[in-house]
């Protein structure tokens, strides 16, 4: 265990070494809450904080409020408001109100876990306005093919994804324009606890995703 934890520290600090050397680096630490209200009823409170431009500026700060709830363990059903400050390039500092509902399924075979998410997402950007090239509120439909893999006696879970952005009110036409890969591992401290690292890749940056193409992020996650 502890060669493993020696060898995903090293490979962690050489991505962030090379990743270092990229101009449209960002990074993401998030701090997410997990209460049980009932039995298969969640109620969750995450803080993100993410930097761009080779990590010498803040992009936004965010807070997430989700509900989730899953009727059966295959199916997880959920949605959440999103308050977003976002520091725009030319701009500065713009509100944004993000809601969003899903409905995830999931299948196990072995010790691998594929999921798919279906994500519909509305984000109104405040005093900005809707023109013949853009809208507002803009729309997206969000969907996300992922695969975990449980080591045997082993505290890491890897994973990769795979997400799609289509959108659904693209004034000039509704069409797929982004592309996120996402690779990492958790870790399970314990049952309440585990953390979270991972890279990722964004193959079309704009207005909602200014963080940067590559991105480093870490999270903390407290279940209780």
């Amino acid at each position: 265990m502890k060669h493993l934890k020696t060898i995903f520290l090293i490979i962690s600090l050489l991505a962030v070494n090379q990743l270092s050397a990229q101009d449209d680096l960002g990074s993401s630490l998030s701090v997410d809450i997990t209460k049980k209200i009932i039995p298969r009823l969640n109620l969750s409170l995450e803080k993100d904080f993410r930097l761009r431009d080779n990590l010498s500026e803040v992009d936004r700060f965010s807070t997430t409020l989700e509900l989730s709830y899953k009727p059966w363990k295959f199916l997880k059903l959920g949605g959440a408001y999103n308050l977003i400050n976002y520091n725009h390039d030319t701009k500065g500092w713009e509100v944004r109100h993000r809601y969003y509902f899903f409905a995830t399924g999931s299948y196990r075979f072995n010790r691998f876990t594929v999921s798919l998410r279906e994500r519909f997402q509305s984000t109104y950007r405040v005093g900005v306005k809707e023109t013949s090239k853009r809208a507002n509120p803009k729309l997206y439909l969000r969907s996300r093919l992922e695969v975990e893999y449980d080591i045997r006696n082993c505290k890491f879970e890897p994973f990769a994804s795979v997400e799609l952005y289509n959108t659904l009110n693209d004034p000039q036409g509704n069409k797929m324009n982004k592309l996120k890969y996402t690779a990492g591992s958790k870790y399970k401290l314990n049952k309440r606890n585990s953390l979270q690292l991972y890279y990722r890749y964004v193959n079309f940056k704009d207005d909602d995703e200014g963080n940067g193409k590559h991105m480093i992020g870490a999270g903390y996650s407290y279940k209780f």
